[in-house]
């Protein structure tokens, strides 16, 4: 790392300079060693119990009532009319819904539900349409290349193309006597009954959600301002602000009301501020704390903020905050106010701009290579070994394959084992299963848990989703018990084809690469803070280093073989944020020059660390 001189309490101090940056292998000599195992095995089994931990507690929440009404009411009404085969496709659309209800607020959730619902007829209407003709084999992979580049535009666009690809599964292996537009307009209803139960409660909860969102932010900034803020407890309040800032921006840029674009860019601010304070070990005030608290909860319960008086400032840094607060807590009609309206105006062309960024990456195309490909091993070797409902592989694969929410190996190991433990838990039900109505009860069981699960991991959730698809498989008249080894086999063999195709094609290092152009943003917007038009605290250095930090974290959780230099990395994370907070910190700015001398090697340690993101 670049050697540089800061300013700290009128002082110069010299970081160090010999911290190497990252690199691939290097020629070095090493003493003679045993013979030994292959490098990454011994990290291999911690490495799979990391993955299959448990995270946090199954949460009941309403749309867990929503998947246990929206999926059983269908087959239950469909076995009660004596068409079964129907209700267990509405059902089927209720589930692929359920899948994409995660957002909090209304106008988000209308938009990641209602978008992938129409793309999911697209995906049926085209499955239906080539039913029978030469091109059929090639259809999924030709839609998993347009899905895959649909995954790069964030994460409605990878809900988008999971439903578009699982609906034209279904559709295919599930064709229904009639109409072509039956099958269809059977899943789209059952997908729009969940949406409509979503946003039922939107007349009488309306702002809610963003509300909550606005409460848990100031609280968090409270968090990180006690006086234990430089432990590894401080550093983990950090990681929850920035999660919970991170939620906050998307949403206000996706589905946001008047209230979030209000606020939040001196929420920004405020969070910013106390994040360098925090990392710096430097404490509020209680007052100040208990006053953020107070807001916090005001915000959360639709109070308006208080009109008493903020507690007196006790020095630079609680100035800075006092100023952050009233702008995040109370936004006026200046700059920061109208923050939300200039940013609403020119949403729409700062979108098609990111579209069209995505279509012209190479990387996106190869991120669509990678979904085909594991859509044409996994159909190839189904069709292969004959196995009865071959889309349970493709399913297996439309699952799996999203970077997005984790690295696709260790997705497929939870996926697999998952799948294992809600088939044996269906094999004992069915193995002493009774009437309809007890099949309609673990039904509606393994249905709420599927969002219930979603926060413990993805192995649980993967477990109730295996025992749905095979309660309706039964349901609709397909015997289960002959089926729980070729369901298995399929979800082995679509877990090994998405695992196969990101590992040929996939990037190397890419999550690495990621990290280093955060790091470097990090590093160039301090050297912006420093610069003489701008105030001390401009930018977002700090939320940068939390954002490389947490990409850090989604690369230690990639298989042995693929981390790589793991440790040289954290190394590199922790040197980059000393060097922030150290050129942050409070100084005597009597010395011009020696500011222009800072920024002169802050801006050469960030085309190192470009440089190094730009290692193929």
């Amino acid at each position: 790392m670049c050697g540089m001189s800061t300013l700290r309490h009128g002082r110069h101090r010299t970081l160090r300079s010999d911290f190497p940056l990252p690199r691939g292998r290097q020629a070095r000599p090493r003493p003679e060693r045993a013979p030994s195992r292959a490098p990454g095995a011994g990290r291999l089994l911690p490495w799979v119990r990391q993955t299959c931990a448990p995270r946090r507690r199954p949460a009941v929440s309403p749309a867990a009532w929503r998947a246990l009404s929206a999926v059983t009411a269908p087959a239950g009404l469909g076995l009660w009319a004596g068409r079964p085969a129907e209700g267990v496709m509405v059902a089927m659309g209720a589930l692929s819904a359920v899948l994409t209800d995660v957002a909090a607020a209304y106008r988000h959730r209308a938009i990641t539900m209602l978008l992938p619902q129409l793309l999911g007829v697209v995906g049926a209407f085209a499955a239906l349409t080539a039913a029978g003709r030469a091109g059929e084999p090639y259809l999924l992979p030709a839609l998993g290349v347009a899905a895959g580049v649909l995954a790069r535009l964030g994460p409605e666009g990878s809900l988008g193309a999971m439903v578009l690809l699982m609906d034209a599964a279904v559709a295919r292996d599930l064709p229904l006597p009639g109409p072509l537009w039956l099958p269809p307009a059977l899943m789209l209803l059952g997908g729009l009954s969940v949406v409509a139960l979503a946003l039922a409660g939107r007349p009488f909860f309306r702002g809610r959600a963003e509300r909550a969102l606005l409460a848990q932010c100031l609280a968090g900034c409270a968090a990180v301002l006690e006086p234990d803020a430089a432990g590894p407890a401080g550093t983990a309040r950090r990681r929850a602000l920035h999660d919970a800032l991170e939620q906050a921006r998307h949403t206000g840029a996706v589905g946001g009301g008047a209230l979030l674009a209000r606020h939040l860019p001196g929420l920004l601010a405020l969070a910013e501020t106390a994040s360098s304070a925090g990392a710096r070990g430097l404490a509020a005030g209680p007052a100040l704390r208990g006053r953020l608290r107070a807001e916090a909860e005001r915000v959360a319960a639709g109070r308006p903020a208080s009109d008493g008086a903020w507690p007196p400032a006790c020095g630079p840094l609680e100035a800075r905050l006092l100023r952050a607060a009233r702008s995040a807590v109370a936004p006026g009609p200046g700059p920061v106010g109208s923050a939300g309206g200039r940013d609403g105006r020119h949403r729409p062309g700062r979108r098609r701009a990111a579209a069209r960024a995505v279509l012209a990456d190479p990387q996106s195309w190869l991120c669509g290579l990678r979904v085909g490909l594991a859509l044409l091993l996994a159909g190839a070797a189904a069709a292969y070994w004959e196995l009865p409902h071959p889309y349970w592989a493709v399913l297996n694969v439309v699952f799996v394959c999203r970077p997005d929410v984790g690295p696709v190996t260790g997705r497929a190991l939870e996926r697999f084992c998952g799948t294992a433990l809600g088939l044996l838990g269906s094999g004992l039900v069915l193995a002493c299963a009774g009437p309809d109505g007890a099949l309609l009860a673990v039904l509606a069981l393994a249905a709420g848990l599927v969002p219930a699960l979603s926060g413990t991991g993805y192995l649980y959730q993967a477990a109730a989703l295996a025992t749905v698809v095979l309660m309706v498989t039964q349901l609709a008249g397909d015997p289960g018990l002959p089926l729980l080894l070729p369901n298995l086999a399929c979800c082995a063999i679509g877990c090994l084809a998405a695992a196969l195709a990101c590992e040929l094609l996939g990037p190397h290092r890419h999550r690495q690469l990621a990290v280093a152009r955060r790091l470097a943003d990090a590093v160039e917007q301090t050297a912006l803070a420093l610069a003489p038009p701008r105030p001390r605290d401009g930018g977002a250095p700090h939320l940068r280093l939390a954002s490389a930090r947490a990409e850090f974290e989604r690369a230690r959780r990639e298989p042995p073989w693929r981390q790589g230099t793991t440790a040289r990395w954290a190394a590199l994370i922790d040197e980059v944020e000393r060097t922030v907070d150290t050129a942050l910190a409070p100084a005597v700015p009597a010395d011009h020059h020696h500011f222009d001398a800072t920024r002169h090697h802050l801006h050469r340690l960030a085309a190192d660390l470009h440089r190094l993101a730009a290692r193929p």
